[in-house]
């Protein structure tokens, strides 16, 4: 089946006939995922949409030029009655569970929504029902799409940054600060401020992403401790609104996480990696906009290139070199799905199958643990 590496390069991807996937939830995420089966048709394409609302599905279906005969409001009956194969799973966090299990059990391959579940329970029995039915199961992780970023894992295998010793991500967005000026604000009733619905806050809504990412670079984390902050007005059934955390790796690095829904500050997204020949950084973007801050190109420096005259380490980054990635696009929602048809058609394990990103799941979950104890988490516990 290749090598990570190897399934990263999803372009070479030959199918017979495209996979017919069936979208469930036509809410915000859908419409990044939308360009993924426009790209090629002939490889990938929906076939099919459902929503609890009717009128957000024809709308959807409107946009995606899929037959009102493929409308649905019933994410299984779409699974009996349409001609599809996998579904896209783009819906509240407290229904992931149930609708992907249920369309493994109906035979289609699974692409889901970060985060998998809303507890370690629900993520293994996901991945228990979908293994059991043989088919494909991929959290969407879009970040492990972005070119430069697989490059950069590259290098860091190859050793070009050295041991790395430290890790560390922010994810700042002032979304819950009730301001017209902001280019995201959402109101205090919605449900991603709702513990229960979306099984956290700002960890699950935004960190999983950079938690996954700092796994993709760094390795697997094996005890967290973290504290979090709760009773933000806007914020429902415990949901955090603040978090900080430190994780210790499992070849001795350190990572760090800070974050928060409701700081006063720029909006952030940054993972820095540093190792004892070289480091990482995923800069701010020149363009202010929740597509660009979810692909920022990373730059890196490191003692390798001190030989080219032309370029100083110790003062400057670099933008790392992706002449060797064949990703379709610069597009990392476009390529997550390129890939996940790649991966339905010949077998392969997703770079973020069920397996795999269980393990980012159990960093969310033990934060929240710490946050709730006050004592450090074994990762191999939960």
């Amino acid at each position: 089946m290749g090598s990570l590496d190897e399934r990263m390069d999803s372009g070479e991807m030959a199918m017979a006939e495209p996979l017919r996937v069936g979208l469930i939830g036509a809410g915000g995420i859908s419409r990044q995922h939308l360009p993924g089966y426009q790209l090629d048709p002939e490889r990938v394409r929906l076939a099919a949409v459902c929503d609890i609302r009717e009128e957000a599905a024809q709308e959807f279906a409107g946009e995606a030029d899929i037959d009102a005969s493929a409308i649905f409001t019933d994410a299984r009956e779409m699974c009996e009655l349409a001609d599809i194969d996998a579904v896209d799973i783009c819906t509240i966090h407290d229904t992931h569970a149930e609708l992907a299990i249920a369309a493994a059990r109906a035979g289609k391959h699974v692409l889901l929504e970060k985060p998998m579940a809303i507890s370690v329970d629900e993520c293994r029995a996901i991945v228990e029902a979908t293994e059991e039915a043989g088919v494909t199961f991929m959290v969407a992780q879009h970040l492990r799409h972005v070119p430069s970023y697989v490059a950069l894992r590259r290098r860091i295998q190859a050793g070009e940054l050295g041991r790395i010793w430290s890790a560390r991500t922010d994810t700042f967005l002032t979304a819950a600060l009730e301001d017209p000026n902001q280019p995201i604000a959402l109101p205090s009733g919605w449900w991603g401020f709702d513990g229960k619905r979306g099984g956290g806050g700002v960890v699950t809504l935004l960190s999983v992403h950079h938690l996954d990412l700092m796994r993709f670079f760094v390795g697997e984390v094996v005890r967290v401790e973290a504290r979090a902050w709760r009773g933000h007005p806007s914020f429902t059934n415990d949901a955090e609104d603040r978090a900080v955390a430190t994780l210790e790796f499992a070849n001795g690095a350190i990572g760090t996480l800070t974050a928060s829904l409701t700081s006063r500050a720029p909006w952030l997204f940054q993972t820095v990696i540093l190792g004892d020949q070289g480091a990482a950084w995923t800069p701010p973007p020149e363009e202010n906009t929740p597509l660009m801050w979810h692909r920022i190109p990373a730059v890196m420096t490191s003692a390798q290139q001190e030989g080219d005259e032309s370029f100083d380490p110790t003062t400057s980054f670099r933008p790392v070199d992706t002449s060797d990635v064949s990703l379709p696009t610069m597009n990392p929602y476009v390529n997550e799905i390129a890939h996940f048809a790649a991966c339905c058609e010949d077998g392969a394990e997703p770079v973020s199958g069920g397996r795999d990103n269980l393990e980012t799941m159990k960093i969310v979950f033990g934060i929240y643990e710490s946050a709730q104890t006050g004592r450090v988490v074994e990762l191999g516990e939960l």
